[in-house]
């Protein structure tokens, strides 16, 4: 369950880093000091061509990571008509008919691009499934328009051998690639930047990051949650992310639906605020900052009787890179490996991929559907 009660103590269930996990729910006295709300952090300084200003900002954003793991990004600068257009076209996608959407059914590739239907996914085991559909698309170096974004030189020709994505090519989808892509191409550029403010919060120089992000490991997912009309679903289970940082970009919504688990077990809604991205730190900055910084774990459960649709953006580092704890942040005698992001990434996703197609099969193994 996602939470279960002893005599004395309540505890909160997720998956952390892909490894089952749970904390204690604290009140009253026990209740240790934590954060209660989202900062809000004004993003106009990304852009200033002073450093001062730039690292400034880099001052409280890595406060808001090393506190609380989520900060709101306001005033980020990208085009307010792009994310408008992309929520219509996302919204457009996902009222298709199912046959049309289970063209590119995410069961038909490794990485797990493409559909995804509703209650496929199952992060939390006590839970129906996830209630949720959605389309995953990421670094792919045949798609032209990921090729555009970047270097040539820096590309390995190890990775760029084979499709990866999935794209719907029925007559009725053909306007959702170009949508997908103007977003991606809006939150790959701001992405960039914000690891330059990361790099400084951490006290390192801005570029520090760039030479292990020549090719970055990138995701759009474009998810649909219908309203729950039940305490025992959820929208997605409670986990943390497994990439650099999270950029989400959630449709409007009187209720909140994204949650966020603060140190005292408590669920700490994120609503959505105009002109603005909600911002996470996940699994490789938690890695190289030794665990100072915080991969939060976080849910969404769609209680407010309202269509919410949600459009993340993940960034992580070159595929074939290998990253460790920064020096200045080691401890002592402490012995510290690197972790290679591909194998890492992966790993991550077989576990947050598994879905009730994989049958009755021993642990470990997916089985996949025949078409």
């Amino acid at each position: 369950m996602s939470t279960t009660q002893t005599e004395t103590e309540t505890y909160v269930h997720y998956h952390d880093g892909g490894v089952p996990g749970r904390r204690r729910v604290l009140t009253g006295k026990a209740a240790k000091p934590t954060f209660s709300a989202v900062p809000k952090i004004d993003f106009r300084r990304i852009y200033s061509d002073k450093l001062e200003d730039r690292q400034e900002l880099a001052k409280e954003v890595g406060a808001a990571c090393r506190d609380v793991g989520f900060f709101y990004a306001v005033n980020h600068g990208v085009d307010e008509a792009v994310l408008e257009d992309t929520f219509e076209a996302v919204k457009k996608y996902f009222d298709l008919p199912t046959e049309v959407k289970m063209e590119t059914h995410n069961q038909k590739t490794e990485k797990f691009r493409g559909y995804e239907a509703f209650l496929e996914g199952k992060l939390d085991p006590s839970t129906r499934g996830d209630l949720k559909e959605g389309f995953l698309m990421g670094e792919d170096f045949t798609d032209p328009e990921q090729l555009a974004l970047l270097s040539p030189a820096s590309l390995p020709t190890s990775l760029t051998s084979a499709p990866r994505n999935q794209w719907p090519s029925h007559p009725s989808a053909l306007f959702f690639r170009p949508a997908i892509y103007r977003y991606y191409t809006s939150m790959f550029h701001f992405s960039k930047r914000l690891l330059h403010i990361f790099a400084l919060g951490l006290g390192l120089p801005e570029t520090h990051f760039d030479a292990i992000t020549t090719h970055p490991m990138t995701n759009v997912r474009a998810v649909h949650y219908p309203p729950q009309h039940s305490d025992a679903d959820v929208g997605i289970g409670a986990h943390t992310d497994f990439c650099w940082f999270t950029l989400v970009c959630q449709s409007r919504t009187a209720y909140p639906a994204l949650e966020v688990l603060n140190g005292n077990g408590i669920w700490i809604p994120v609503q959505p605020q105009p002109a603005s991205f909600v911002v996470n730190v996940a699994d490789f900055l938690k890695l190289v900052t030794g665990g100072t910084w915080q991969s939060t774990v976080h849910r969404v459960r769609n209680m407010g009787g309202e269509e919410r649709y949600s459009m993340p953006f993940f960034f992580s580092p070159n595929e074939d890179a290998r990253v460790g704890v920064v020096e200045h942040l080691r401890k002592g005698d402490k012995k510290y490996e690197d972790i290679g992001v591909g194998e890492y990434f992966q790993k991550r996703l077989d576990i947050d991929r598994t879905t009730h197609l994989d049958g009755d099969g021993k642990e470990g193994e997916r089985k996949r559907p025949r078409y």
